[in-house]
């Protein structure tokens, strides 16, 4: 019975202690989890991390809607490559400036180069004969690209956190509004 009470004890512990934790997680953290989130298509995290502001301008269906998965086959492929750092994080009061690199697949060069040739005028009436025609153009790319020479392009985003009474938050709009 004293062991129960004190597993107990620990339990409540733990619980207080990564109930606290949330509050107290830095900018880059909630920047961190989010982008995290977002990448890996859990979108309801994602939205947890958004300013109160943003919350009521997005609703949560809008978010989700918006940055939906999709299948979960073709997101895991799409997302397998993207990655990001955190580069600087510049705080001024409830306010918080962050610069991320992301790295993902050159999308507009993959498509470019997957979609040439295969115009609607190009891919064949019949059923058998187009899947055949879609897989030899997709196998070709693949074979252009291995897995390791997928053309990647790398940009800088900026993001705006606000620090709310919950702890920091994702601000999308330009963070003005929030700091008021």
């Amino acid at each position: 019975m004293a062991a129960l009470i004190a597993l107990a004890g620990v339990l409540t512990l733990f619980l207080i202690l990564l109930i606290r934790r949330g509050t107290k997680l830095s900018p880059g953290d909630v920047l961190s989890n989010y982008l995290n989130w977002l990448i890996g298509g859990r979108t309801q995290d994602a939205y947890h991390c958004l300013s109160s502001r943003t919350r009521a301008d997005c609703p949560l269906a809008e978010f989700r809607a918006y940055h939906a998965a999709g299948s979960s086959l073709i997101a895991g492929l799409l997302a397998r490559g993207i990655s990001f750092s955190v580069e600087k994080i510049e705080i001024t009061g409830n306010r918080a400036d962050a610069s991320v690199t992301v790295t993902a697949p050159d999308f507009k060069l993959i498509l470019a180069v997957v979609f040439q040739g295969i115009g609607p005028d190009r891919i064949p009436e019949k059923n058998l004969d187009a899947l055949a025609f879609l897989r030899r153009k997709i196998s070709h790319y693949l074979d252009q690209y291995p897995r390791e020479a997928i053309p990647m392009k790398t940009c800088t985003e900026s993001y705006h956190l606000i620090r709310e009474r919950d702890g920091w938050k994702v601000s999308l709009d330009d963070g003005n509004a929030d700091a008021a």
